[in-house]
C-alpha cells in the first residue's frame, strides 16, 4: 500500500519535469514499473505477516486505524452515508474496548436503535426496503473493523426477517409506525434473547453447583460470573480456580469480581492447569462461549479448548454457559477452518531495552 503510493508520487514528479506529453507518459509508466518492481523485491525480502500457510485463508490482523482515519473511512459504506454512531462502534470493536459476544451484540443493538431512530425513508423507496439497505451498509462497515460474532449475526438476521415480513404486509404501516415496530423488535431481541436468557442461565447454572465444589473457569465470561454469584447468594460454599491465558489475561477481571463478593478464589495461568486438575480437587469446569455450532463444537476465547480438553482427560465435567442466540448452523471440527487472528505483538514483546520478553 505505502510503496504503491510512493511510486505514483515519484512518477508524477518525473512527468512534471518533461518537455512533451508523450515523453511524460513514457517516463511515468517506467517510473511506476520501477517502483512496483522495487516494492515487490523488498516485500520478498521482508518476513511475511502470514507466518504459517495453514492460516493464510484467515482474515489477517490489521492494526486499528486512528480516529481521524476511522471517521474518514467510515464516511460512506456501500454508497450509504455511515451514521456517526456506527463509526464510533466500529472503532471500539477494532481497538478491543468492547469484547465478548454478549457485550458486542448489545452494543450493536443499541447502535441500530440510534440509526433507526434517525433514519429517513427516501422519497422513491419504501421504509422496509430502504432500511434493509441501510442495515446492510451498517453491517458492512462493522465487518470492516472486526468480524461479527455469531450473536450479532443472529440479531441482524432477526431484524432483516422482521423487515422482510413488514415489506410483505398487504397494507404497509406508515413510516413512523414502522419505525416504532422496528425499535420494538430490537427491544424484544435484547430483552428475551440476552437479558432474560442470561437470568435463566444464572439461575439454572447455580443449581448445578453443589456445596464443596471446586469450580475451574477460564478467562472472563459474563454468564460464568453471574452463575457463581447466584450460587454464592444462594448460600452454597465452593471455591473457584481462575485459569488465565495470554494475551489479554482477562481472568483477572473474573478474579476481581468474585473476590469482591467474598468468594474464595485461586489464580493460575495455563501452565498450572495440570496441577489444578490433579491436585486441586477440581470437580467441575465452567466456561462461557462465543458460539455453539451444529455439531456441538463450542467456540470461545483462546485457551478455552486447552482447559476443556485437559478437564475431560481428567474426568472433570465441562459445563458451557451460552444463550441460544449464539447457536449457529455451521459445522466446524477444528480451530483453523474459521477463526480470528490477533495482534502478534501482544504475545511477542522484544522489549525496548528496559525489560525482557513479555
Amino acid at each position: 500500500g505505502g510503496g504503491g503510493g510512493g511510486g505514483e508520487e515519484s512518477a508524477t514528479a518525473a512527468a512534471a519535469g518533461s518537455d512533451s506529453p508523450a515523453a511524460s507518459s513514457s517516463k511515468a509508466i517506467k517510473a511506476i514499473k520501477a517502483e512496483r518492481a522495487a516494492s515487490a523485491s523488498s516485500s520478498k525480502a521482508r518476513p511475511q505477516s502470514k507466518l504459517v500457510d495453514s492460516f493464510s485463508h484467515l482474515r489477517q490482523y490489521r492494526a486499528p486505524p486512528t480516529k481521524q482515519h476511522t471517521s474518514l473511512a467510515g464516511a460512506t459504506a456501500a454508497g450509504v452515508a455511515c451514521h456517526p454512531a456506527v463509526a464510533r462502534l466500529a472503532e471500539r470493536y477494532a481497538d478491543g474496548s468492547i469484547r465478548g459476544g454478549r457485550a458486542r451484540c448489545i452494543a450493536l443493538l443499541h447502535t441500530l436503535k440510534i440509526v433507526i431512530a434517525d433514519f429517513q425513508t427516501p422519497s422513491d423507496a419504501k421504509y422496509a426496503h430502504a432500511l434493509t439497505t441501510c442495515v446492510n451498509a451498517v453491517v458492512q462497515h462493522i465487518q470492516s473493523a472486526r468480524a461479527m460474532a455469531v450473536s450479532m449475526g443472529n440479531a441482524v438476521k432477526s431484524l432483516k426477517t422482521h423487515l422482510a415480513r413488514m415489506a410483505e404486509a398487504p397494507t404497509p404501516p406508515s413510516d413512523e409506525e414502522s419505525r416504532k415496530k422496528t425499535l420494538g423488535h430490537l427491544e424484544y431481541f435484547e430483552r428475551e434473547k440476552l437479558i432474560q436468557a442470561g437470568k435463566f442461565i444464572a439461575e439454572h447454572g447455580a443449581g448445578e453447583i453443589a456445596d464443596g465444589d471446586v469450580i475451574v473457569t477460564h478467562g472472563v465470561s459474563h454468564h460464568v460470573v453471574e452463575i457463581l454469584l447466584a450460587a454464592f447468594d444462594a448460600g452454597k460454599t465452593f471455591r473457584v480456580v481462575v485459569v488465565d491465558s495470554r494475551p489479554k489475561l482477562e481472568g483477572r477481571e473474573t478474579l476481581k469480581r468474585l473476590l469482591g463478593r467474598g468468594i474464595p478464589c485461586a489464580y493460575t495461568t495455563l501452565a498450572g492447569l495440570g496441577y489444578v486438575l490433579r491436585k486441586g480437587g477440581a470437580t467441575k469446569t465452567l466456561v462461557g462461549a462465543a458460539a455453539v455450532l451444529a455439531n456441538g463444537a463450542v467456540v470461545s476465547r483462546v485457551g478455552t479448548a486447552v482447559v476443556a480438553a485437559a478437564s475431560t482427560h481428567r474426568g472433570v465435567p465441562v459445563l458451557v454457559a451460552a444463550e441460544t442466540c449464539k447457536f449457529h448452523e455451521r459445522v466446524q471440527v477444528d480451530a483453523i477452518a474459521s477463526n480470528e487472528l490477533g495482534n502478534p505483538a501482544e504475545i511477542v514483546d522484544v522489549g525496548s531495552g528496559s525489560g525482557g520478553s513479555g
